[in-house]
């Protein structure tokens, strides 16, 4: 059974699961499958291959190791993939820290809809509809896939940065670089030198609506303002109610 396993685990696009091997080996108990893995590990640590078999994903898949994903990179330079865009991974990075989530609350941590990024990423099976809110109106949750999972190369949600570690993270323009291109957005020098770029100084604002009170008529006794009205509308339809230029903006 080592050998067909090791078939199944090389053959596959996406890390299988002990359910689905458990359907492929219906005889087998779920220990005995885990110590097969564990033995061909072994067996490819003993013989220093440059694969090995990872868990993630809620399953197993071999994989190249790490140390050879310079030269691994070079073989799929020409090959275009599918960025995330800034919003996108906001709203995914939301959805993985705060799901179960209503689409509501993440607009409202975001200041703007998020509705286009959502089905986005829905599209592409890194979010999805896991439910519905208690809440008024029973909105939609929405929280992480197992796709999400496998792009991140985690093995469940538990294993997501702190964030505390992301804060350090944002703080450094290597750790911030190698992040981005973690989660998959290519960011150039310009843009992380943009970012840890100070904000220029804002000049200083024009009085504010605390002076405003000077400028509104004194309050005059009852019924005085009300007697001044058709004067002031007299003035305006000839012309005599103009603002003095100098007060123009």
């Amino acid at each position: 059974m080592k050998r067909e396993l090791e078939a199944l685990l090389f053959a596959t696009d996406a890390p299988l699961t002990v359910g689905r091997l458990r359907k492929i080996f219906p005889d087998v108990e779920t220990k005995e499958l885990r110590t097969v893995v564990t033995e061909l590990q072994q067996e490819y640590d003993a013989s220093d291959h440059a694969f090995t078999v990872v868990e993630f994903g809620g399953g197993w898949q071999i994989a190249t190791r790490p140390a050879y994903a310079p030269v691994v990179e070079k073989l799929f330079r020409t090959r275009r993939f599918a960025r995330l865009s800034k919003a996108g991974l906001e709203v995914l990075a939301i959805v993985g820290y705060r799901q179960p989530i209503t689409r509501l609350e993440i607009d409202e941590i975001r200041g703007v809809n998020s509705s286009g990024a959502i089905g986005t990423l829905n599209e592409r099976n890194l979010v999805t509809v896991v439910g519905r809110s208690q809440s008024m109106g029973n909105p939609l949750l929405y929280g992480t896939t197992r796709e999400f999972l496998n792009h991140l190369g985690l093995k469940g949600i538990n294993q997501l940065p702190n964030l505390p570690d992301l804060e350090d993270v944002v703080a450094d323009k290597d750790r911030l670089k190698e992040f981005a291109e973690a989660v998959g957005r290519d960011v150039t020098s310009d843009e992380i030198d943009d970012f840890f770029e100070p904000e220029p100084e804002q000049e200083a604002a024009p009085e504010s609506a605390d002076a405003e009170p000077d400028e509104s008529p004194e309050e005059s006794p009852a019924g005085e303002t009300e007697a001044s009205e058709p004067a002031d509308e007299a003035a305006a339809a000839s012309g005599e109610g103009d603002e003095d230029p100098d007060d123009r903006p």
